[in-house]
């Protein structure tokens, strides 16, 4: 039996640390667009993009949205301000229309935030004839952080590319300049066994949104084949993606760059669940705020056993000074809470949280109450009990 005891109830769920959808206060989305395109057959495709925006922090967000023209000087782009209230997906539909006003072109759009948002796209045919009518067809798009952009001296690939003979595939691939710095990309065309097919260099200038193709770099046709792009000159930093095409169907498919690891995740908000004492189920929630500064905030709830009942309880109050991080990681909280029913004190427990947070933004450890002090029905509830604890990276601190 669980009874509750002054009480507030957590609902917290241990988040992914590897997301292809990745939080940051810059983002590129890097293929948008509005327009007609090609007329095969007499039906021309009529391009599209519909944008959503995530703002998951407990608090509004101020997103500057700017638009990046494809083959152009984006020295002074056009933009937009949103405001996200706390917990607000936006949903952008015919973003290029609705919130620029513009028709016939194509680029990326730059998302500049207050605090950390996720930003996802999809850009589509909306004239796609079928037997079921007029329909949509085309491809999703994650925004990419400005963090995993590569500078000079760094490479990325993309995986997974084609052009073949007989016409059936063909690969684009983009650029996406993200600091307003020139750079200059040295690109090789790799086979299956890694040997170079073919090579080129583009010079990409600041905030530039520039679109090749397999055939612009040119050699041999094949169908695994992949891109290595390296920066080689410039301070500028550069994104890249690519679209394999189905000449047949006309069905694209997006290739993302391949990303190095981001940068380590010690301080944010972490979010996760406290299993019960024989850790075969999940027995509350806890969320820790970590500053440069140490752990700022705690805030938990869990049960703690009473002969043959139990009571679920708070055990998170801010510290009164930051907790320090040790180098390693590992810190320890003691807190002493006494419980009451109305004015009446029930019991007093003694919380010791300890833990070890890794760069990667994972965190766990071990959650302890020894409670004293019951009197008469209450007596059944002394003794302690250790549980364990997880918890992973969910966004920024900000107090």
């Amino acid at each position: 039996m669980s009874k509750p005891l002054a009480l507030t109830c957590l609902l917290l769920a241990l988040t992914p640390l590897a997301l292809a959808l990745t939080p940051s206060t810059e983002l590129f989305l890097p293929s948008v667009g509005h327009g007609q395109g090609s007329c095969p057959g007499g039906v021309c495709s009529e391009w599209r993009t519909d944008v959503w925006v995530l703002n998951s922090a407990d608090v509004a967000a101020t997103v500057e949205v700017s638009f990046l023209v494809r083959d152009a000087d984006n020295s002074d782009p056009v933009s937009e301000t949103l405001t996200l209230s706390a917990g607000e997906t936006r949903e952008l539909t015919d973003v290029m229309l609705s919130l620029f006003g513009i028709d016939d072109a194509f680029g990326a759009l730059r998302f500049e935030a207050d605090r950390e948002v996720v930003v996802c796209g999809r850009i589509y045919d909306a004239n796609v004839q079928t037997n079921l009518g007029t329909g949509t067809a085309g491809q999703f798009f994650a925004a990419l952080p400005a963090a995993a952009a590569i500078p000079s001296g760094q490479s990325t690939d993309l995986v997974g590319l084609a052009r073949d003979e007989a016409g059936e595939w063909r690969t684009n691939f983009g650029l996406v300049e993200t600091t307003g710095e020139p750079a200059t990309v040295a690109v090789e065309l790799l086979d299956g066994s890694g040997a170079t097919l073919a090579t080129a260099t583009y010079e990409v200038a600041g905030l530039a949104v520039d679109q090749l193709s397999l055939a612009d770099v040119g050699g041999p046709q094949g169908t695994n084949q992949r891109l290595r792009l390296s920066v080689t000159a410039g301070s500028g930093r550069v994104l890249t993606f690519a679209s394999r095409i189905d000449n047949r169907t006309g069905d694209p498919s997006t290739v993302e760059m391949v990303i190095a690891s981001m940068a380590p995740r010690s301080t944010g908000r972490f979010s996760g669940v406290v299993m019960s004492s024989d850790g075969l189920r999940v027995d509350g929630g806890l969320e820790l705020g970590i500053s440069s500064a140490g752990l700022e905030e705690l805030a938990g709830a869990t049960t703690i056993p009473c002969g043959d009942e139990s009571f679920t309880v708070d055990f998170g109050t801010p510290p009164t000074n930051p907790v320090p991080i040790a180098a390693d990681g590992s810190f320890t909280i003691t807190l002493t809470i006494p419980y009451v029913d109305g004015a009446i004190p029930i019991f007093t427990i003694d919380w010791t949280l300890t833990g070890t947070l890794d760069s990667s933004g994972a965190a766990s450890g071990t959650l302890r109450s020894d409670t004293h002090d019951g009197l008469g029905y209450w007596t059944a509830c002394n003794g302690t009990s250790d549980r364990g604890w997880h918890a992973g990276w969910t966004g920024e601190y900000a107090r």
